[in-house]
């Protein structure tokens, strides 16, 4: 019977490799595998010779399907893998899993090392309750509002992966938003250089600036903001309609509305629809 192993594979050091990871690799018929040439060096390092295909973000979509049809005609046990962690967290093959479901097919995960969960281990923050996030957003104000969102969440804890070139840019805004949060930033973990920075989130900035090689390596980052006073709602305004609509049966001229609504800040299509639509409702009085 066919059967799909999603197998988390180590995250810097092969000596985490597992005796269930090898078994898992051994009775798999064909490996799926982010990136082929990763998931070979898994295989010599247990003497293994096994068919491959790739399976990553750019081709999951249709790759999903194709190998789900093979493993229901040829009755195959695969084995998905990911370059490092488990596959699906910020990783492709959730595609895969999802559609081993729903044609039938058994999962089993056979779990192994996880930057997440060893960055909270390192952190000394009480993870009893946390937020896994991925990578946030580049541009500056989208950053910002996704931070707002995760403040307003009310989660003590939340982790973060980031990109070497951009490890400083993420603390340096975490420091200016949050200068009291604490933050344990881990570089290239269970690797020979790894590195953990854990502190303030200023000390931390001040760290990982004095460090010439902050852009080598693989970044995990956990970050308590429990200390945080909790965040204010947002305040939702009235739509432009409604806005101008009050100004306009308190006795102003619609002119004057549309004017003060684009002073406002509202976008100019809402501010038009805005208008027509009372301009209909005087028409029909």
């Amino acid at each position: 019977m066919s059967k799909l192993y999603v197998v988390a594979t180590p995250i810097g050091n092969l000596s985490d490799l597992t005796p269930r990871m090898r078994e898992a690799l051994e009775a798999a018929d064909l490996i799926a595998a982010e990136d082929t040439r990763v998931t070979m060096k898994l295989l010599n390092q247990f003497d293994l010779k096994k068919p491959m295909t790739s399976c990553h973000r750019h081709n999951e979509e249709g790759k999903a399907p194709q190998i789900v049809e093979r493993m229901l005609a040829e009755d195959l046990t695969v084995a998905l893998t990911c370059d490092a962690g488990t596959p699906g967290i910020s990783d492709p093959g959730h595609l895969l899993v999802r559609a081993c479901w729903e044609a039938g097919i058994p999962v089993e995960p056979v779990c192994g090392p996880s930057a997440v969960v060893t960055c909270l281990s390192a952190s000394g923050f009480d993870a009893r309750e946390f937020a896994f996030y991925g990578f946030l957003p580049r541009e500056k104000k989208a950053l910002g509002d996704k931070l707002d969102a995760i403040h307003r969440a009310g989660i003590p804890v939340f982790v973060l992966y980031e990109s070497p070139h951009r490890i400083v840019d993420l603390v340096e805004a975490l420091a200016e938003k949050w200068p009291r949060c604490a933050l344990c930033v881990c570089s290239d973990l269970t690797k020979r250089y790894e590195r953990i920075y854990r502190g303030a989130a200023p000390e931390v900035l001040a760290a990982l600036r004095a460090n010439a090689s902050v852009e080598k390596g693989e970044y995990c980052l956990a970050a308590d903001i429990s200390m945080l006073p909790p965040a204010e709602a947002p305040v939702q305004r009235p739509s432009a309609a409604a806005w101008m609509l009050e100004r306009v049966l308190e006795g102003g001229d619609l002119r004057e509305a549309v004017q003060a609504a684009s002073e406002a800040g509202y976008p100019r299509n809402e501010i038009y629809r805005a208008k027509l639509r009372i301009s209909e409702l005087f028409e029909e009085e």
